[in-house]
């Protein structure tokens, strides 16, 4: 699991160079993900995933982002836990967060991480979750 992770998170990073992994590769930070224009009171938010044991083959499952997320408006959005303990755990990193109760619809990961899904291809479902565009 770990090379195909480094893999992964290279290139991640060229997307987000600030991205911060854990020692034993088993969650990352992008401290500043771009939010949707308009959506949100802020216009980006630190994301943090965790990367399951079993990954590849069982998807990340939630993700953290700050607590104080808010649409515009004030209120918060759907399927948002303000707490730092999700159902799949506790955020791995000190903060104030919250979680977003978000999993993939379907998770088909392939022995090449290009073909299948990937680290990558579950941020494109984070956007879209803040997007407001998948349900939960």
């Amino acid at each position: 699991m770990h090379q195909r992770v480094v893999e992964e998170l290279e290139r991640l990073r060229k997307r987000f160079p600030d991205i911060k992994t854990g020692e034993q590769l088993n969650w990352f930070l992008i401290p500043s993900f771009p939010l949707p224009d308009g959506r949100f009171e802020q216009t980006e938010t630190p994301v943090v995933v965790v990367i399951p044991p079993g990954y590849p083959n069982t998807g990340p499952d939630n993700f953290f982002v700050r607590q104080d997320l808010r649409l515009k408006g004030g209120g918060a959005p759907a399927a948002f836990n303000p707490n730092s303990n999700s159902s799949s755990g506790p955020v791995p990193i000190e903060g104030t967060w919250g979680w977003f109760s978000w999993h993939p619809q379907a998770w088909r990961p392939s022995a090449n991480a290009e073909q299948g899904d990937n680290l990558e291809t579950y941020l494109r479902g984070v956007s879209m979750c803040l997007r407001g565009e998948e349900a939960p």
